[in-house]
């Protein structure tokens, strides 16, 4: 394969990544936002189990702004990162409570989540930090550019 064959290749394996981390990223930030709002609601579903697992108020409220903040954020390439990996945390923390509260068959959903927080994090990194290369889309376009 030559090298400029390979280069195409290269881009668009990476904006189909991108695409589909654009569709994961809208059904996460959905429901990330939905259910962090719904934590704020002091008759809603999640204060109950809050309550049982021994958590206090202000903790719930704490991971509903994170839910809700890094939904919202999720869908902004320059703060993805931050924003998967912190509601990832967040998981890893919903994994440790319910493997703890006897509910296990929550955990595939709850680790299914957070690989797929931390993928769109891994995806969208090089818009964060920029000393892991610029992007490679735009690298493999310029050098298109400059062999015409």
């Amino acid at each position: 394969m030559k090298t400029n064959e390979a280069s195409k290749a290269r881009v668009w394996w990476i904006r189909i990544r991108r695409g589909l981390a654009w569709v994961v990223g809208l059904y996460l930030a959905q429901m990330y936002v939905r259910n962090g709002l719904y934590k704020f609601d002091p008759e809603g579903f999640w204060t109950a189990p809050f309550e049982r697992w021994g958590y206090p108020v202000w903790f719930r409220l704490v991971v509903g702004f994170i839910e809700t903040a890094g939904g919202i954020l999720i869908l902004v390439p320059w703060t993805a990162t931050y924003a998967g990996i912190a509601v990832a945390v967040v998981m890893a923390g919903a994994f440790y409570t319910r493997f703890g509260s006897g509910f296990p068959e929550d955990l595939a959903w709850i680790a299914a989540y957070a690989v797929a927080l931390l993928w769109i994090a891994f995806e969208w990194r090089s818009f964060r930090w920029p000393r892991f290369g610029r992007l490679a889309v735009d690298q493999e376009t310029e050098a298109e550019d400059t062999a015409s």
